[in-house]
């Protein structure tokens, strides 16, 4: 009989075996993700907008002006990050010497109108890289917000030369199937073209009361793709000098609101048609079979952990016979 002298040994063959004690390794759920976890982009207007954010900004949440002139507002914020917001990037050019150091971020409102120069409507793709060659001279970020046509017919292609795409929804924020329609297809197809692309949706804070308010952040929860995971990165709050109260309102119930079983976003062609989010009542039958299905063992675990254990047990008693064997010469 063969001697083991070592007394690590002992418990190395057990555990190899599949025989010695082992802590129990349950894996958690992967933790929801929440409209809370979202940074927030808000437009600062006068000094009460720049005290709300002051005050309940956290330190990825975005303090946005959106004229050179505004930019005096931002110094009296002392928290997040700061973004001011250029009509055309010849506009950005002139003013970026000058401002630099003030911002962390470039806004460029690429928009249908008589607001932006028709050269750079005519050609959004060369804008675009031109505003991302100012960013990257000075070290900065780049926040690209077209309205809906520029999005839908230019986006794509201008997704990889920036960091930050705003979508806007605010015209049809009270309708969300035609915010379903115009996000959901269009945010994979962004993330395709650049996947360290930071998506976020712009609503503004006009309601006629606080239950208007908290139907936004419905909204913004139910943009889930189909893993119910958030399509989301961030939420841009189009504020007004009206609606103070109604921006503190928001800011707050987008940063608490926590984890919910919104439904996961249907595919791109069944979005235009998907019903608003609702709070999801469980069904005690589901539930049920939820239940035992998660207490089950999967078959192949237990396959694979024979076939290991059989393999390490072979292993050992050859170990053994050759142990045997060498002890007799």
């Amino acid at each position: 009989m063969v001697k083991l002298k070592n007394s690590w040994l002992i418990p190395l063959i057990l555990l190899l075996a599949g025989l010695w004690p082992t802590p129990a390794c349950a894996e958690s759920p992967p933790a929801m993700q929440s409209v809370g976890d979202l940074w927030l982009d808000v437009r600062v207007l006068n000094q009460p907008l720049a005290q709300v954010f002051e005050r309940l900004a956290r330190p990825d949440d975005i303090a946005r002006v959106e004229h050179v002139e505004d930019l005096a507002l931002l110094r009296e914020v002392g928290v997040g990050r700061k973004l001011v917001v250029f009509k055309s990037a010849a506009e950005a050019e002139y003013f970026m010497p000058r401002i630099a150091g003030q911002v962390d971020i470039i806004g460029y409102n690429l928009e249908h109108g008589p607001a932006n120069p028709r050269d750079e409507q005519a050609d959004p793709v060369e804008s675009a890289r031109r505003m991302r060659a100012l960013a990257d001279q000075y070290g900065l970020q780049l926040a690209f917000g077209p309205d809906r046509r520029f999005a839908l017919s230019h986006g794509v292609d201008i997704a990889p030369y920036v960091d930050i795409f705003v979508l806007q929804v605010q015209l049809v924020q009270r309708q969300p199937e035609q915010v379903y329609g115009f996000v959901l297809p269009l945010i994979p197809q962004l993330r395709r073209a650049n996947p360290n692309l930071e998506i976020s949706v712009q609503v503004r804070t006009e309601g006629d009361s606080q239950e208007d308010l908290l139907a936004l952040v419905d909204l913004v929860d139910s943009i889930r793709d189909q893993d119910h995971n958030l399509s989301l990165d961030g939420v841009s709050v189009l504020t007004s000098l009206e609606t103070v109260n109604n921006a503190e309102i928001l800011i707050q119930a987008l940063h608490n609101r926590q984890p919910t079983l919104s439904q996961p976003s249907t595919s791109a062609a069944q979005g235009p048609n998907r019903p608003a989010a609702e709070p999801q009542t469980p069904n005690p039958a589901q539930a049920a079979t939820s239940d035992s299905q998660a207490a089950q063992i999967p078959r192949q675990a237990i396959m694979t952990r024979f076939l290991l254990t059989g393999a390490a047990v072979a292993g050992v008693i050859m170990a053994l016979v050759y142990a045997a064997y060498k002890r007799r010469q």
